[in-house]
């Protein structure tokens, strides 16, 4: 009795040894399969992200070509523009603006503002930075970006200051240096520079 007892133990135990390493086995494999699949998933996922990543990176390529190619047009537009406004007052066409033609421009321009004096009109010295008698194109173009942020400015102390009557010339004269009230901001030209002030 003892030695079948002896055996049958034996046995149990070899068989609970036998089975927990063919259990142990199935297990690992199953993990292996598992795990397989898992890197495969995780490689396709960061495969598919990578492609993502590629393909936005290529519309944001596009996207900023398309802006810069906007940007230049209307950097482009506005020069013209400026230096067609620019070109009003140059009678003889030789690209400057002498102080006769610049005082004759005023004054036939305060003839359609009669609201306006000559004090409410930028001077001649305003525009001839380097003093020789003429305005160049880009004298004007520098003095107008200049007036713009100037009048900028005078809003936004008139705003700060709590007067509205003076927070509200002073908005319009930075609109009229900006061209607020036409399609676009950009500096203003000789014509709308004080024509609607208040």
């Amino acid at each position: 009795m003892g030695k079948m007892a002896l055996f049958g133990g034996a046995g149990w135990i070899g068989g609970a040894i036998f089975h927990s390493r063919k259990a142990q086995k199935a297990l690992r494999k199953k993990q292996i399969v598992e795990a397989k699949t898992l890197y495969a998933q995780y490689y396709n996922d960061v495969y598919k992200l990578q492609e993502q990543n590629a393909e936005l990176v290529n519309v944001v390529q596009k996207l900023q070509e398309t802006l810069r190619k906007a940007e230049e047009k209307r950097e482009l537009d506005t020069m013209q523009r400026d230096y067609d406004e620019f070109k009003q007052p140059d009678v003889d066409g030789d690209d400057r603006i002498s102080r006769a033609e610049f005082n004759m421009y005023v004054k036939n321009y305060l003839s359609n503002y009669p609201g306006l004096s000559e004090k409410d009109y930028p001077r001649f010295e305003d525009f001839d930075h380097d003093r020789d008698g003429f305005v160049s194109f880009s004298e004007y173009s520098k003095q107008m970006k200049a007036q713009a942020k100037k009048a900028e400015q005078e809003a936004h102390y008139a705003h700060q200051s709590g007067s509205a009557a003076a927070a509200q010339r002073a908005g319009t004269k930075a609109a009229a240096y900006h061209g607020l009230a036409g399609e676009n901001t950009r500096a203003g030209s000789f014509d709308d520079l004080y024509a609607r002030y208040g």
